[in-house]
């Protein structure tokens, strides 16, 4: 059984928070079903739960230094294929570090199509962010 991904981690999450309130958010106002959530909270709730389960790897492997985003960094983003030669991912050169799983990046696309991309989250692999634009994983994520 392969471990749970971020965003798995980050629903069993936001569904726990829920039964330990009641149903209620922060303000005391009902919390809406998971699927109901913008993106945007979507992604800072996984981007919550990869920075823990970033943490516990670390702490558990004792190789915190090879998880942590660096400038200069390779990583893959996700890419409309009409600007990508077809392909639905590309390489991407992280330009800023905010934290361990939020970057600046500069996408190298297989076409004169070169964008700038910020403040992606880490998504355990690009299949899991469900089309959204705003995240980043590892090369070989999506293995």
């Amino acid at each position: 059984m392969p471990p749970p991904t971020s965003r798995e981690l980050a629903e069993l999450a936001y569904d726990v928070y829920g039964k330990s309130t009641g149903g209620r958010n922060y303000q005391g106002l009902p919390m809406p079903d998971w699927d109901e959530l913008t993106t945007a909270i979507q992604l800072a709730w996984i981007e919550a739960a990869g920075a823990i389960a970033l943490n516990t790897i670390a702490s558990l492997t004792g190789v915190s230094g090879t998880l942590e985003p660096s400038v200069g960094d390779v990583v893959l983003v996700p890419t409309d294929p009409a600007d990508n030669n077809g392909a639905t991912e590309a390489p991407a050169i992280i330009t800023r570090v905010w934290s361990k799983t939020t970057i600046n990046v500069r996408v190298l696309a297989d076409s004169e199509a070169t964008t700038w991309r910020t403040s992606l989250v880490y998504a355990d692999s690009l299949a899991e962010a469900h089309g959204a634009a705003a995240v980043w994983t590892w090369p070989g994520g999506d293995d």
